[in-house]
């Protein structure tokens, strides 16, 4: 599986040189290489992904290798959508970066099937917690691409109020492109996290009986939800547009790369990557009492 993932990340970085060299030298007949070179790499990277979920007999989702490996593929997922929805060239010379790091983080990290990050789950467990895993992976990868829309935006504005019409506005997406691409990636991302959230809270009730741990993780995707929570709200009730809506999603995807880094490193009860010791002890600390044998 090592091997093609390596072919993808080898497709992703020529796709990104060459639109790198069409943002950079608006060499616009090179985009077509770009396009096609990324587009097999991610067909390689769904392989990839399919046959590693083949080899571990499931869903590879429960290290951080198939983490950072599935958000790269998302973010891939969501570029190529976004691009033949918007026909904007200039949006692949940030997004494909993005993509090309989490799938060189994913081909660099090892690939260990270990069968404790599942076993205490029952496959009805399991199949809800895959569910809640895949909703949280694509809302991040959703808000990834708002962050990008949001940040191009800003950067847009600044160069107009400073009214510096060459050079580096040309080659940016317009101004309504960039909050038309963030509106609807804001709608995506609070849904899909909304559904993340809900699916943890039913399978946390399933496994040891609590609705909420108190765990950082969980702490985070509440901040993360209300922040996006009220971008979402206002632009639907006071038409928020623009700056604004730009730097709450900005700060929004901060905390999500917060989420991201804090997974395997903050004591709770999400325990992707940890030692099978390390999962026997957060299972007993998380789990309810068992009731006292009469007499």
């Amino acid at each position: 599986m090592k091997f093609l993932l390596l072919i993808s990340v080898a497709c992703y970085s020529v796709g990104l040189i060459h639109a790198l060299l069409v943002f950079v030298r608006r060499q616009n007949a090179l985009f077509t290489v770009a396009l096609w070179t990324f587009t097999a790499g991610f067909a390689t990277h769904t392989t990839s992904i399919l046959a590693q979920g083949w080899e571990v007999r499931r869903c590879p989702l429960f290290t951080y290798q198939e983490v950072c490996s599935f958000l790269g593929w998302s973010l891939a997922a969501y570029f190529l959508g976004a691009h033949f929805w918007y026909r904007s060239r200039a949006f692949a010379s940030f997004a494909m970066p993005m993509v090309f790091l989490f799938t060189l983080a994913a081909w660099f990290l090892p690939a260990h099937n270990d069968p404790a990050a599942v076993r205490r789950f029952s496959s009805q467990m399991e199949s809800l917690l895959t569910v809640h895993i895949v909703f949280f992976i694509f809302s991040y990868a959703a808000f990834a691409i708002l962050f990008l829309a949001a940040t191009l935006y800003i950067v847009q504005e600044r160069q107009l109020k400073r009214k510096r019409f060459g050079g580096l506005l040309e080659r940016l997406p317009s101004l309504d492109t960039c909050d038309d691409l963030g509106s609807k990636s804001l709608l995506i991302g609070f849904v899909l996290l909304s559904l993340g959230i809900l699916t943890g809270i039913v399978g946390s009730r399933r496994l040891n009986g609590f609705y909420w741990h108190g765990d950082p993780l969980e702490f985070l995707a509440l901040a993360t939800w209300i922040i996006y929570f009220f971008v979402a709200h206002y632009r639907l009730t006071a038409g928020w547009r623009g700056r604004r809506a730009a730097l709450l999603g900005i700060i929004g995807f901060m905390i999500v790369l917060i989420s991201l880094i804090s997974i395997g490193f903050l004591n709770g009860f999400h325990d992707v990557g940890r030692t099978k010791t390390e999962r026997i002890s957060l299972n007993a600390l998380y789990s309810p009492p068992l009731p006292k044998a009469d007499g």
